[in-house]
């Protein structure tokens, strides 16, 4: 697993967030969500990906053009 920030990692595969504490400790639901080649033309076209959660909260994805450098504190 590669942690990229607090609230974003880069993991194997998903797993069950009631039973485990990685890598964000622990959670009371998680969906998957799979992005199609259509989704990632899409977001290369500078288009946004807006995705429903649970019928309450919406997660806005978009690709990163350019490399950012990590701040330090």
């Amino acid at each position: 697993m590669i942690a990229l920030t607090p609230v974003l990692a880069i993991v194997d595969e998903s797993y069950d967030v009631e039973e485990t504490t990685q890598p964000f400790g622990k959670r009371w639901g998680g969906e998957v969500m799979t992005l199609t080649q259509e989704h990632l033309a899409a977001l290369q076209e500078g288009k946004v990906v807006a995705v429903d959660v649970m019928a309450e909260y919406v997660v806005f994805l978009r690709l990163q053009t350019e490399s950012v450098k990590p701040q330090m504190p």
